[in-house]
């Protein structure tokens, strides 16, 4: 038989030991491991309940602003954001978009119905596709001037306006100023003869066609990216618009004459998606409408300075600027006077709040 050597059987024997030995340790640490990764489980559980029982929550919101990052409606819409964040103790945040990131005016409309974007900004001439009362911003010389405007808005003409937008599944917010419209030419206006047979450029909109045919003028539809050509070129002989547009499209260059017959003031308005406004609570519904009044306020200023700015440099151009008489304003108006009679059924009451903020 087979007889081990005394130094082998010493040596199997230790190495047996040692075997024994590492397997209770690597039992043990695993036992602590697992002990651990109970605790953790259970810790976070109850971290877990402790923010659902808070009802404390993190909404975040995306705002989608077509225009350029510094212009007044973009600058009122980041200190809506921060109002909404301040009011809400941090859990409201809203991400601003300018600049057409997420899309033009109508496409922001569509998506914030929808709830793809939460909040937008559009002017109220794309939103009349959607929301039928907002073309009573299309009727030349409706408003006396900007407090005539805000006086009606102020007494129910919002009200009724956000009530209509409401039925398109968006929740109005704010009113921001756009200005008032006026024409520039290249010729001068100063009287209503002035204006007989001039081919005004006009946004493709039924009611201005037909107004600024009453008007006596050839009114031309034109893309907007068409008409510094269609000035140059004479397809047009003149356009209308607010001092900002008339400066930043470049139209001031070829046409020099400006005359302020703010004949129009089409505003825009900052909304919401309905299926977004629906999942806030109460509270934050009104964090949200309280920050957007703000927003209103600051928007207003910051045109106030934009627009004069733009102002400036019309003058500094030595562009001729025509101020139009108040007589001469009501010969414009009684032009176009009967158009409201021809819309009364659609727009009536709405012309009747318009006319009792007066």
């Amino acid at each position: 038989m087979f007889k081990m050597n005394g130094k082998i059987f010493l040596f199997l024997l230790s190495l047996l030991a040692v075997i024994t030995l590492i397997g209770c340790s690597s039992d043990g640490a695993a036992s602590d491991n697992n002990a651990d990764d109970s605790s953790d489980v259970e810790n976070n559980s109850e971290s877990g309940t402790e923010a659902e029982s808070s009802g404390e929550a993190e909404i975040t919101l995306r705002l989608s602003e077509p225009q350029v990052d510094d212009y007044p409606d973009s600058i009122a819409e980041k200190e809506f954001a921060k109002k909404v964040e301040e009011l809400s103790d941090g859990r409201i945040k809203i991400e601003v978009y300018t600049g057409g990131q997420l899309g033009d005016e109508k496409t922001t409309i569509e998506q914030t119905q929808v709830g793809i974007i939460d909040i937008g900004r559009a002017n109220a001439g794309p939103l009349t596709e959607f929301a039928g009362d907002f073309g009573v911003f299309s009727f030349p010389f409706l408003f006396d001037s900007r407090e005539h405007m805000w006086n009606a808005l102020d007494n129910s003409l919002r009200d009724k306006l956000f009530a209509n937008l409401e039925s398109a599944d968006l929740i109005g917010l704010s009113i921001f100023d756009a200005g008032a419209r006026s024409f520039y030419t290249m010729d001068p206006i100063e009287t209503i003869e002035d204006i007989e047979g001039k081919k005004i450029r006009v946004m493709q909109n039924d009611i201005l066609i037909d107004a600024f045919g009453k008007l006596g003028t050839s009114p031309t539809p034109l893309a907007a990216s068409e008409v510094y050509s269609g000035l140059q070129t004479g397809v047009i002989e003149g356009g209308e618009n607010n001092v900002s547009t008339y400066v930043a499209d470049g139209h001031y260059e070829v046409a020099e004459n400006f005359t302020l017959s703010e004949h129009l003031r089409i505003p825009g308005v900052m909304f919401m998606s309905k299926d977004s406004w629906d999942k806030l609570s109460e509270e934050d519904q009104q964090i949200i409408k309280d920050a957007a009044l703000e927003a209103e306020k600051i928007q207003l200023e910051e045109y106030d300075k934009y627009s004069q700015e733009a102002m400036d440099k019309v003058v500094e151009a030595g562009n001729n600027v025509v101020e139009l008489t108040e007589e001469e304003r009501a010969k414009f108006r009684e032009k176009v006077e009967p158009l409201y009679d021809e819309y009364d059924s659609e727009y009536g009451e709405l012309f009747q709040v318009i006319e009792n903020a007066r």
